[in-house]
């Protein structure tokens, strides 16, 4: 005789699982045949989704749920719920590899890109021996060896830097800085799943690409200026730091790591300066020169990652831009400074409620300290910084070289600590605060303390190159031997739901 539970109508228990948590679903599945038909309605995994995933702002791929089939929405949700569980768990989350193999026999690996779009599993890695190297990884289940699917090089000819188009729609994959013997260009490459890599277009300049997100191009030189270009039409714009505006203990040499595009404003972040331009109309012939809107130093900063939060409430009511998280690594003159000019510094850049009634400025500058990670100094050839928007982060700590009591005893043993790959969650949807008592309880302008967690130690020290795919919990490492290990933060009997 059926229970009261198997007596309600279907609509009634559809109702009931969406008031019941993801692994609630997955066990009502195994009751019986009839809630293992209602569990695989799309109706139950799209309120999940909704519910469970999208209101509190958890990662989750950039797609159109009703593009995708039942199953893969139910993949998708299952994932993005275990990650998020596993960032929020007091627990120290811990990581397992899913592919390690040999990628550019013994050619460092300079470079590495996880592939807008394709879920984490495909994997640009880049390599300079006698001529630069692109090849493209797609990674197959774990434990078979990745595939490399194609693979761009020009004899005698050497790859500067290059930028990947974060734009999915878009015919252009990669912006490439190349120098054959005194010339130097910028090629456009497009992806054909036929063909591999096809040129598309290449632009005369000895700038280096930064940003490329579709037909916009940013190009930088190493001190103040950055071209923004449509790189089809050949529009262009100037944006350029005058040098009254530029920090007065600023060098000559201020490379351009990242930039960033925001409501009515580009962010251009240089290795010792933060720099706000309006963003400009385009026009060709004679491109028009823009002054900065804001200029800010952190001093000398060995790595930096900028990323628009996500969130609720992250604009305010008169402007849309979003808050903007800055994550340094700073390089103190010194090397014996004090322990905390070592650690890790997460910055917030908010909105100016002013603009644009009476401020021209978006952001409120200068950006407000709120968080800072411990970390150490020692010799390190990955300085990259990987920053996600739901705030939760990835890097390498350093081989640390110190030597323990060297004040108290000349005779102390030196101490190596190897290189680690660590992870963290700074504050947002995916921070866990610890409860601190009324004795520790600090004041709001101190920055948030944060803990990092050690995924991985690498005895042989030779980490150079580290992307993070924040949404499938990938990260991947590369080395000078040319070995690249990509790592998983979701286990793997978590990510493939059953037939239903």
């Amino acid at each position: 005789m059926p229970g009261p539970f198997q007596a309600l109508p279907d609509d009634v228990v559809i109702y009931l699982f969406d008031l019941v948590s993801i692994p609630d679903i997955l066990t009502l599945r195994q009751t019986c045949k009839r809630m293992q038909k209602i569990s695989g309605l799309r109706i139950v995994w799209t309120n999940a989704c909704n519910h469970q995933i999208l209101l509190p702002y958890y990662p989750f791929p950039k797609v159109q749920i009703e593009a995708l089939t039942v199953l893969e929405l139910e993949r998708h949700v299952r994932n993005a719920y275990t990650l998020a569980s596993r960032w929020l768990s007091p627990k120290l989350i811990s990581s397992c590899i899913y592919s390690d193999f040999d990628a550019t026999n013994g050619t460092p690996v300079s470079d590495l890109r996880f592939v807008p779009g394709y879920g984490g599993n495909w994997l640009l890695a880049v390599s300079n021996g006698i001529w630069s190297i692109i090849a493209l990884w797609e990674l197959c289940d774990e434990g078979r060896t990745p595939i490399k699917r194609w693979e761009w090089s020009r004899r005698n000819c050497t790859l500067r830097s290059f930028a990947m188009n974060d734009d999915q729609s878009s015919n252009a994959i990669l912006a490439l800085s190349v120098i054959r013997g005194s010339e130097f260009h910028v090629e456009t490459l497009s992806l054909d799943v036929e063909t591999g890599f096809r040129p598309l277009g290449t632009i005369d300049s000895a700038l280096n690409p930064i940003y490329f997100h579709g037909d916009i191009l940013v190009l930088c030189d190493p001190i103040d200026v950055s071209i923004v270009t449509n790189w089809k039409t050949g529009a262009s714009a100037v944006l350029r730091r005058p040098e009254d505006a530029s920090p007065t203990d600023m060098s000559l040499n201020d490379r351009c790591i990242q930039v960033v595009f925001s409501a009515d404003c580009i962010l251009v972040i240089r290795a010792r300066s933060l720099t706000l331009f309006p963003n400009p109309p385009l026009t060709k012939n004679f491109p028009t020169t823009h002054a900065p809107l804001a200029v800010h130093s952190f001093g000398w900063v060995d790595g930096v990652a900028v990323t628009a939060i996500v969130g609720p409430n992250n604009s305010s009511p008169t402007s849309p831009a979003q808050p903007l998280s800055i994550l340094i690594r700073p390089e103190p003159d010194d090397p014996w400074a004090a322990t905390f000019e070592h650690d890790l510094d997460l910055y917030v850049l908010h909105p100016d409620p002013a603009f644009p009634l009476s401020s021209t400025t978006p952001y409120a500058f200068p950006p407000r300290h709120t968080a800072r990670v411990p970390s150490c100094r020692g010799s390190l050839q990955c300085s990259d910084l990987r920053l996600g928007a739901h705030g939760t982060a990835v890097w390498v700590e350093p081989q640390n070289r110190s030597a323990v009591g060297l004040l108290d005893d000349v005779y102390a043993p030196l101490v190596r600590q190897n290189e680690r790959l660590v992870c963290a969650a700074f504050p947002g949807p995916l921070f866990r605060r610890i409860v601190l008592s009324p004795e520790e309880e600090v004041l709001d302008t101190t920055p948030i303390p944060v803990h990092g967690h050690t995924l991985r130690t690498n005895d042989l020290n030779n980490w150079k190159a580290l992307d993070y795919d924040e949404v499938p919990g990938r990260i991947a490492v590369g080395s000078t031997r040319g070995k690249i290990t990509v790592l998983s933060l979701i286990p793997t009997s978590t990510q493939s739901p059953p037939e239903v």
